[in-house]
């Protein structure tokens, strides 16, 4: 029995030969394929994560910054002599630098998202002793002398008053180290 085989026939043989002798080497390419794309594909971007971080870590150090210039204005040593108006009579003043301190805490008062609670509440107690302080002096005095007196009160006040202001600032340095 002779089998008469055309050229077509032949060139399926062929192609079913390559195939069968090839698939192994197709499988290994689709193989090393598959695990590039997941190494490439799946594998989160690291540097979205640690930018945010360091977002963060900015604006805490802003804050902390802004918090520590907060203190050394609000320091009478410093408020004073910056407010002084020798025009001014004493209450003028008194109600100048508590409208002043006021509004300095006002604009900071976002800050607190980014300070410990420990800090933001050393530095409202400092404001409002300071407060406390300059109202006090205020009261000891009469309503129509100089502003230049008040000021001197107060800085005499300051000196003896413990409002651990050096303490206020190294507690915040200490918070950024954490």
């Amino acid at each position: 029995m002779s089998i008469n085989l055309g050229i077509t026939d032949y060139l399926l043989i062929a192609l079913l030969l390559m195939v069968v002798m090839c698939f192994p080497f197709f499988k290994k390419v689709v193989a090393l394929l598959e695990i590039v794309a997941k190494k490439y594909l799946q594998t989160p971007p690291p540097p979205v994560v640690n930018d945010e971080k360091n977002r963060l870590m900015n604006l805490k150090l802003l804050a902390y910054e802004r918090m520590i210039m907060f203190i050394e204005r609000m320091k009478p040593d410093s408020l004073v002599p910056r407010t002084l108006l020798s025009s001014m009579t004493n209450r003028e003043y008194q109600q100048l630098l508590i409208a002043e301190i006021r509004r300095e805490y006002e604009y900071n008062l976002s800050q607190q998202l980014y300070v410990s609670s420990e800090a933001w509440i050393a530095i409202t107690n400092y404001k409002n002793n300071l407060l406390t302080l300059i109202n006090s002096v205020a009261t000891d005095l009469e309503g129509g002398k100089p502003a230049t007196e008040l000021a001197q009160k107060i800085l005499e006040k300051y000196i003896y008053a413990d409002l651990k202001t050096d303490e206020i600032i190294l507690l915040m340095k200490a918070n950024l180290e954490m």
